[in-house]
């Protein structure tokens, strides 16, 4: 990932996700209702959605700079 600016959204969207899994870690652990649980994975879940969608947008991004063929990128984008 070339664009540092990117990168450190990335990051931080990415961290922030790794510290919504150890509380959904920690709720299990302590037995918590399920219904709250599902609520936290779909958090987690959403917080991962938008780093990939990022990574995924710099992708396309570099290969439309460097003139490469965007098919595998748009095909995965598509099926994100």
């Amino acid at each position: 990932m070339r664009d540092k600016e990117r990168q450190t959204e990335v990051l931080r969207r990415l961290k922030r996700a790794a510290g919504q899994v150890a509380g959904v870690i920690r709720m299990v652990e302590d037995g918590r209702d399920c219904g709250d649980v599902i609520q936290q994975v779909k958090a987690v879940r959403t917080a991962m959605d938008a780093a990939g969608k990022l990574v995924l947008a710099c992708h396309l991004e570099e290969l439309v700079a460097e003139g490469k063929d965007t098919d595998g990128a748009l095909s995965l984008l598509m099926n994100f």
